[in-house]
């Protein structure tokens, strides 16, 4: 499983692009000649539907996913998104023993089914029951102090470029809210790396710079 990890994260990544993030357990080039070849299995099996990418990271979970749930998929009563939603809902998340974890996906899945529910109510229910919605909560009253701080810059000086920062991030909260794992095809996920990359290298500095700044601070304190 991590080595086809590694290859994926290599797909991702250009060759000349080997000096980011933690070195692999593996050679480049074994790397490579395994997504060469899985490439070819996926083109002759699949007639190009199914990517490297998108095999490993939808495809591969499902070797992970409890049998209910795999028997459920094979059957055509839930797609693969539905199915990935129902295999979070384990003994380990739920707190309790195997048996009422595969109890509580029956449940689940029956009601699902009974009502023809969407994707994203599924997901609600499974967030509500792994106790994430009350996360979702603290980030919303996080962004309510950040909106307030930019608006604070901006009423001491409009032309403050800094408000953009908290602005744009802003947008991908929001965003973390809203797209769901079927709005994101593998050119989208390429072209987000890749952004991605820059602004981690970005917000690494910034950090870098805040500590920098308040180690004198705490220093002194001690």
């Amino acid at each position: 499983m991590r080595f086809l990890y590694s290859v994926r994260h290599v797909e991702r990544r250009p060759a000349t692009d080997t000096l980011r993030g933690r070195p692999s357990r593996w050679p480049r080039e074994k790397l490579t000649e395994a997504a060469s070849v899985l490439r070819g299995l996926l083109e002759r099996e699949t007639s190009g539907r199914v990517s490297v990418s998108s095999f490993i990271g939808q495809y591969l979970p499902l070797l992970q996913f409890p049998s209910d749930v795999t028997d459920a998929l094979s059957a055509g009563h839930i797609n693969l998104q539905e199915a990935a939603q129902l295999a979070r809902l384990t003994a380990e998340r739920l707190g309790s023993s195997p048996a009422a974890a595969r109890a509580r996906r029956t449940e689940i899945l029956q009601q699902h089914l009974a009502v023809q529910g969407s994707q994203t109510r599924l997901r609600a229910r499974v967030k509500d029951l792994l106790g994430e919605t009350q996360e979702l909560d603290i980030s919303s009253e996080s962004m309510t102090r950040v909106v307030a701080q930019v608006d604070e810059l901006l009423e001491i000086d409009p032309h403050d470029t800094r408000h953009m920062f908290w602005e744009e991030m802003k947008r991908i909260f929001f965003a973390m809210r809203e797209i769901q794992p079927e709005d994101l095809d593998d050119e989208t996920m390429d072209e987000f790396m890749s952004a991605m990359d820059q602004l981690s290298n970005i917000l690494y500095r910034i950090e870098k710079k805040r500590q920098k700044r308040e180690r004198p601070t705490a220093a002194l304190k001690i």
